[in-house]
């Protein structure tokens, strides 16, 4: 119910903006490398995100991941889906490089193997991009606060990828 009425505060937020500048959804995957101590596991995974631009500078973007940890054999692989929801600003520079900050809010839910809680997550991270001519190629590291029902946990994911 809470992840709920977050996206509705976040979707009147961006009704107010003014958005005769926007252009475009962008879409782009990539591969993650995931690190958490819900259930203190760190593995490889993919990544998905589109992005709608605001205008030059900010960005809404709808994003989910899938993580396998599976370094500990099949028998006792779990997986987590994270889907968030972020602001995208990226920073003003000149050349082909630029960086960027996102912040927002979504979810851990993991299954397989597993007794790890799901629940919400906040997550505030920092990237970089290369423009290329038609896409560009991104590595960020965007760590997220897990808020359980008894502690607070860290989930720490490192992405490269392609948006076109």
């Amino acid at each position: 119910m809470r992840i709920a009425s977050l996206i509705l505060l976040f979707g009147l937020f961006l009704g107010s903006l003014n958005l005769s500048h926007a252009q475009e959804p962008r879409f782009g995957a990539g591969l993650q490398m995931m690190g958490t101590t819900v259930d203190n596991n760190i593995g490889p995974g993919v990544f998905f995100r589109t992005s709608v631009p605001l205008n030059r500078d900010v960005s809404f973007g709808l994003g989910a991941g899938l993580t396998g940890y599976i370094f500990e054999g099949r028998d006792d692989a779990s997986y987590a889906f994270d889907p968030s929801a972020s602001l995208i600003v990226t920073i003003p520079g000149s050349g082909q490089e630029r960086l960027y900050v996102l912040g927002g809010g979504g979810a851990y839910v993991p299954f397989g193997d597993t007794s790890a809680p799901s629940g919400p997550t906040a997550h505030l991270g920092l990237g970089k991009v290369w423009l290329l001519n038609e896409s560009s190629f991104f590595l960020e590291f965007a760590p997220s606060l897990f808020v359980g029902k008894e502690e607070t946990n860290v989930i720490l994911p490192v992405r490269v990828g392609v948006i076109f």
